[in-house]
C-alpha cells in the first residue's frame, strides 16, 4: 500500500475498516468475545463492503455491543442464526467475511442491487439452509463450493448476472429441493439431474436456463398446484417416496406412534384436525394432525395447502413438516412435536404464582410471529396470506420462540396480485371487514388478524369478546383506544402479569395493535413495517398521531352482529359470503 502508485484514500479505507473489525471485537464482553465476538466482527465487515443510502445498517456498530439486537440480525443459542436483508435498497459488494457466520442458517439479501462475485467463503457455512440472492446483480460463476453445504434446502440465484457453467455438484446436491438460477447469463453444457433428486425436488425452477434464450423446464411452485392431483396419485403408487426432506409414513406407523390415536394423546382440535402427540420408533417426539373430512373434497384441499405451503416456507418461526401420511381415506400430517404448546395455552399458566410468559416473552412472541409472516408476505415466491392468524395457532419451542402454524386456510398468491376473491374462511370474530363483506384476502387480512394477536398477549384474555358492563361504546379495539387516549392501559393490561411490563413498550405495542386493525386495508402497515416498529420502537408515536384521526367507514352493523362471538374461538370455520346493499 506504501507504493508510489498507491491511492492514500484506499489505504485510510482498509485502515478504518480494520479498525472497526478490531474495536467490534474489543468492546465485546470477555465472554463474548470468542463466538458471538468473532461473528459481530464479521457483521462490521459485511457493512463496510456494503453501500447503504437509507443506513439501514447503522446500528450495526460495535459501540452497540450485543450484534443479537442489530437490525435484521436473529440470533439463537447466543449465535447468529438469520440474516434477513431483503429489499433494502443495498449494493456495494458481499465481503468474504460472509463465510465467518458459521452458525446461519438463513440468509437472504433479495431485491437488492449487490454486485460482484458470490464470496467462494458461502462455502463454509455448514448449517445454512436457506440462500437466497435474488433479484441482484451479482457476476461471475457459481461457486462450486455451494456444494458444500450439506443442510441447505432452499437456493435462489435468480435474476443476476451470473455466467459461466453450473458446477455438476450442485446438481447432485441431496437437500436441495428448490433450486432457481433462471435469468442470467449462464452458458455451457446443462448439468445431469439425478432421477431420484427430480422426484425430490417437486419445487425446483427452470424457466429459462440463459437469459433471452432456452425453453421452460422442470417445474414451477405453480405448476406444481396445477398438478397436485396427478402426483397425489403418483403418492400412493410408490412403497416409499421422499419430497425434499419430506417423508411419506406408512398408516400403520401413525397408529403406533399415536397408540392407535388414543384420547389420551390428543394435544389439540380444531375445524379441520385433531392433533396427535406422538413418538416415533427411534424415540423422536412428534405431533400427528389427523384431518376430518378426509374423503371430502374440502380435506384433501386442507391436506394438498399445508403439504405444499409448508414445503414453500422455510424459516425460523415457522412450522415446518416432517412427513405426511396417504392411506385409503386418510390424511395425516407430521410435524416436529412443541413442547409448550400454543400461546393461547401458554397465557392462561402460571408458576408459583407468576406467568408462565413473561411481558420480555410476550414482546419476543410478537416478534417472532411477525418476522414469520413477514417471510410469507414479502420473502416466498409466491407469497402466502395465512388467514387465520391467532394466539391458538401460534407454537411455542423448548425455548418459548414464537412458530406460526396451521397453515390449512392459507392461500398462494403471485407477487403483483393486491388481493384474491376467495370463499371466507377463518376464525369468528377475527375475519378483517373488508374479508368478510367481500371476501378479498390481502396480506393486510394477516396484519389486522396480527394485531388482534397483540391484543391477545397484552390482555391474556382466552376470548376478545368483551365481558357483560365492561365497555359500553364498542368492542375491543374501541376499548383500547379509549384506554389509551385516557393514558389509563394498566387497567386493560394482563392481570396475571401483577404491573411487571414496560408501560413504554405497552404503549407501543396498543398503538401498533391498532394501527394494524385499521377498518381501511390500505391504512394498514405492512408487516415489514411491523417488525422494524417491534424491533426499534422508533416513529410509533409519530404513525398513531398521524393515522388515529383517519376517518373510517362505520362497519355495517347487521354484519357484524350476524356472528356469534361466543363460538369456541379454537374453532376454524368456513362462512359463506354475505351479500350488502353496497358500501356504507
Amino acid at each position: 500500500m506504501g507504493g508510489r502508485g498507491a491511492d492514500p484514500g484506499a489505504a485510510r479505507t482498509v485502515v478504518a475498516v480494520v479498525g472497526i473489525v478490531v474495536a467490534a471485537a474489543a468492546v465485546l464482553s470477555p465472554a463474548a468475545a470468542g463466538g458471538l465476538g468473532k461473528e459481530a466482527a464479521a457483521l462490521v465487515a459485511i457493512r463496510a463492503a456494503l453501500h447503504d443510502p437509507g443506513q439501514v445498517l447503522r446500528g450495526w456498530d460495535p459501540k452497540s455491543g450485543d450484534p443479537c439486537h442489530w437490525n435484521m440480525v436473529t440470533c439463537y443459542g447466543g449465535h447468529v442464526q438469520e440474516l434477513s436483508m431483503t429489499q433494502q435498497n443495498l449494493s456495494g459488494t458481499l465481503s468474504p467475511a460472509i463465510g465467518r457466520l458459521r452458525s446461519l442458517t438463513y440468509l437472504s439479501l433479495r431485491q437488492n442491487a449487490i454486485s460482484g462475485p458470490i464470496p467462494e467463503t458461502i462455502g463454509r457455512m455448514k448449517l445454512l439452509q436457506v440462500l437466497d440472492l435474488s433479484s441482484n446483480q451479482f457476476s461471475g460463476s457459481i461457486p462450486s463450493t455451494l456444494s458444500n453445504l450439506e443442510n441447505l434446502q432452499h437456493l435462489k440465484l435468480n435474476n443476476n448476472s451470473l455466467s459461466g457453467p453450473v458446477p455438476d455438484s450442485l446438481a447432485t446436491a441431496r437437500m436441495i429441493f428448490t433450486l432457481d438460477i433462471s435469468f442470467n447469463n449462464l452458458s455451457g453444457p446443462r448439468p445431469t439431474f439425478l432421477a431420484s433428486n427430480v422426484v425430490r425436488s417437486m419445487m425446483m425452477v427452470w424457466r429459462k436456463w440463459a437469459k433471452g434464450s432456452g425453453k421452460v423446464m422442470r417445474m414451477v411452485s405453480r405448476a406444481m398446484r396445477d398438478s397436485w392431483s396427478s402426483f397425489n396419485l403418483n403418492f400412493q403408487n410408490y412403497k416409499e417416496v421422499s419430497l425434499g426432506h419430506l417423508k411419506h409414513y406408512k398408516f400403520k406407523e401413525m397408529r403406533n406412534a399415536t397408540n392407535n390415536f388414543s384420547p389420551r394423546n390428543i394435544l389439540g382440535e380444531g375445524g379441520y384436525g385433531i392433533v396427535y402427540k406422538g413418538d416415533l420408533p427411534d424415540g423422536t417426539p412428534v405431533a400427528v394432525k389427523r384431518l376430518k373430512n378426509h374423503d371430502s373434497v374440502v380435506g384433501d384441499d386442507q391436506f394438498h395447502t399445508e403439504v405444499e405451503v409448508i414445503s414453500l416456507a422455510v424459516h425460523r418461526n415457522l412450522l415446518h413438516l416432517i412427513g405426511f401420511c396417504i392411506a385409503n381415506n386418510e390424511r395425516l400430517l407430521v410435524y416436529p412435536y412443541m413442547p409448550n404448546g400454543t400461546v393461547a395455552s401458554k397465557l392462561k399458566e402460571c408458576v408459583n404464582g407468576e406467568p408462565t410468559l413473561d411481558w420480555p416473552r410476550r414482546m419476543r412472541i410478537a416478534l417472532g410471529a411477525s418476522r414469520g409472516l413477514l417471510y410469507l408476505h414479502e420473502q416466498c415466491d409466491p407469497k402466502i396470506i395465512h388467514r387465520d392468524i391467532k394466539a391458538s395457532n401460534v407454537l411455542l419451542d423448548e425455548y418459548l420462540e414464537a412458530i406460526v402454524a396451521d397453515f390449512g386456510l392459507a392461500k398462494l398468491v403471485d407477487h403483483g396480485i393486491s388481493h384474491v376473491v376467495t370463499t371466507v374462511r377463518g376464525t369468528v370474530g377475527r375475519i378483517p371487514p373488508e374479508y368478510f363483506m367481500s371476501g378479498h384476502a390481502s396480506e393486510k387480512t394477516d396484519v389486522f388478524c396480527f394485531g388482534l394477536l397483540l391484543i391477545e398477549l397484552v390482555t391474556g384474555r382466552e376470548t376478545l369478546e368483551l365481558r357483560q358492563n365492561e365497555y359500553q361504546k364498542g368492542g375491543i379495539l374501541e376499548w383500547a383506544r379509549d384506554l389509551l387516549e385516557q393514558n389509563q392501559l394498566s387497567s386493560f393490561a394482563d392481570k396475571k402479569l401483577r404491573n411487571s411490563y414496560d408501560s413504554v413498550e405497552l404503549v407501543k405495542m396498543i398503538q401498533i395493535a391498532l394501527l394494524c386493525t385499521m377498518y381501511s386495508p390500505k391504512h394498514r402497515p405492512r408487516m415489514s413495517e411491523v417488525v422494524t416498529m417491534l424491533e426499534e420502537g422508533d416513529g410509533v408515536a409519530e404513525k398513531w398521531e398521524a393515522m388515529k384521526n383517519v376517518e373510517e367507514p362505520d362497519p355495517d352493523e347487521s354484519a357484524y352482529r350476524a356472528i356469534n362471538y361466543d363460538e369456541d374461538q379454537s374453532t376454524s370455520i368456513e362462512l359463506q359470503a354475505v351479500e350488502l346493499s353496497g358500501p356504507r
